[in-house]
C-alpha cells in the first residue's frame, strides 16, 4: 500500500480511537458525579476544550505532510516541468517471495525499502510513490537520478538485513511531466517505467536523453547500447546500460 494512503488510514484510525475514548471519559465523569444538566454542560465544554485539539492535531499533521510532499516534488521540476525519473523493482520477486515465505519476504522488503528511501534521499531525490517492491522517484537532475540508480544495488548488498540476493532492475529518463496531487504524469513517466521494465536484474538502463546529459561528467561508465520498442510509445528508442566508474 502507498505510504500516503497508509498515513491517511492511520490518522483516521487514531481520530476514531480518540473520539471513542473522549466519549467514554465524558460519560464516566457524568455517571460518577451524578451531575445535573447544568453541570453536564460544563463538563462537555471543558472536555471539548481539552480533547478537540487532540482530534485536530493528527488531521493538521496530515495536511502539513501532504503539503510538504507536493511542494518537495514540485521543487524538483525545472521551469518547463522537466524532471528526472527513476523506476525500480525487484526481478522475479514473486518467485523469491514463494521461496522465502511471506514472513521472511516482508522482512526483506522492509529492509529493501529502507535502503531505497535512504539512497534516493541521499542523492537529493524524492519518492513519488511505491507499489509492491517497486519505487518511482524524482530528481532535479539526471546526474542525481543516475547516481542513486547505480548506488542502490551496492547499498542493498552491503545491508546486513537484506540477507538474500536482490536483483533490482532500474530505468532512468528525463523530460517534462505534469504534476497533480503530489503525483507525476505524462509520456515521459511512461517512458521511464518502460525502460525499467526492459532492464535485467542488477542492470541500470537510461534513455538517450539522460546519457547525453551525464556522459560529460565522467562519473559513469556506459557499457552497452541497444534499441527497444515500448508499448504505447511509437518508434524505436535507444537505451544504455550504465554503471558507476
Amino acid at each position: 500500500m502507498d505510504q500516503g494512503l497508509l498515513l491517511i488510514v492511520a490518522v483516521c484510525a487514531l481520530v476514531v480511537v480518540l473520539t471513542a475514548w473522549a466519549v467514554r471519559e465524558i460519560v464516566g465523569i457524568v455517571r460518577r458525579r451524578r451531575l445535573g444538566p447544568p453541570d453536564r454542560s460544563q463538563v462537555l465544554v471543558d472536555a471539548a476544550a481539552e480533547l478537540v485539539p487532540l482530534l485536530v492535531q493528527p488531521a493538521a499533521a496530515l495536511v502539513r505532510h501532504i503539503g510538504r510532499s507536493r511542494k518537495s516534488i514540485e521543487s524538483l521540476l525545472g521551469a518547463d516541468g522537466t524532471v528526472s525519473l527513476m523506476f525500480s523493482d525487484i526481478e522475479d520477486s514473486t518467485a523469491l517471495n514463494q521461496r522465502l515465505g511471506d514472513e521472511d519476504w516482508v522482512r526483506v522488503i522492509r529492509a529493501h525499502d529502507k535502503v531505497a528511501h535512504q539512497t534516493i534521499s541521499r542523492h537529493g531525490g524524492k519518492v513519488v510513490k511505491t507499489q509492491g517492491d517497486g519505487f518511482m522517484a524524482a530528481f532535479r537532475t539526471p546526474e542525481r537520478a543516475v547516481g542513486a540508480a547505480v548506488s542502490l544495488g551496492p547499498e542493498l548488498r552491503r545491508c546486513d538485513d537484506v540477507d538474500v540476493p536482490l536483483a533490482v532492475r532500474i530505468g532512468v529518463h528525463t523530460g517534462p511531466v505534469v504534476t497533480e496531487k503530489g503525483d507525476l504524469f505524462g509520456t515521459n513517466v511512461a517512458m521511464a517505467a518502460r525502460i525499467a521494465d526492459t532492464a535485467r536484474g542488477d542492470e541500470v538502463l537510461v534513455s538517450d536523453a539522460v546519457r547525453e546529459r551525464v556522459v560529460e561528467s565522467g562519473e559513469f561508465e556506459f557499457r552497452s547500447r541497444r534499441t527497444a520498442r515500448f508499448k504505447g510509445l511509437p518508434g524505436r528508442h535507444r537505451i544504455h546500460s550504465v554503471t558507476a566508474r
